[in-house]
């Protein structure tokens, strides 16, 4: 007996079922050993033919039910994953609670071995290194010198704002000068 390796078409199906009485209505067909007459092969063909034709009702209507999960998860999914989480946190101590609601309860973290923790500490001090980050106290000891700035305080009974000075300008001292000579000569 031959497998078929791809399935007729309905029109194929449709073609045999009609054609068949029209053309060979009284023929025995042997196939596999086994015998068949027309009528039989007609009633054999219409069986796969209404299956094959009931596939693409179903399949639309499998799609359509898998649209209308997929809405409802994405209208009212989060909150029913929020409420779940919430019901693990209330019952975290309590497992047989959480094993009725089909909650798995939480693992406790698990502490880095020896090992891992000097990698993963030298790791954060190359890292801190290769940015050249601080920290808090080593920020704080990182100071600037601003000058040629004025800072003129605001009052609060003046209503036009403070005249700005211009910045003072260094110069060399000036000579003293003490009964007609001065202090170098």
């Amino acid at each position: 007996m031959t497998t078929v390796s791809k399935s007729l078409t309905v029109a194929q199906y449709q073609a045999l079922q009609s054609g068949l009485p029209t053309y060979r209505a009284n023929t025995v067909f042997t196939i596999g050993g086994q015998t068949y007459t027309t009528p039989q092969v007609v009633a054999l063909i219409a069986s796969l033919l209404n299956t094959k034709l009931a596939v693409a009702p179903a399949k639309a209507a499998w799609q359509a039910a898998v649209q209308a999960i997929d809405a409802a998860e994405n209208q009212e999914g989060k909150t029913v994953k929020a409420v779940r989480e919430v019901v693990a946190l209330m019952f975290n101590n309590a497992p047989t609670t959480l094993a009725t609601l089909a909650i798995s309860p939480r693992k406790p973290p698990t502490p880095l071995s020896t090992a891992a923790r000097a990698a993963a500490n030298a790791k954060r001090a190359a890292t801190r290194k290769a940015r050249g980050t601080t920290g808090k106290k080593q920020k704080a000891l990182v100071t600037g010198n601003v000058t040629g700035v004025t800072i003129t305080p605001v009052t609060s009974g003046s209503s036009s704002p403070a005249p700005t000075t211009a910045p003072a300008v260094a110069t060399a001292p000036a000579a003293a000068v003490v009964n007609g000579s001065s202090a170098h000569s």
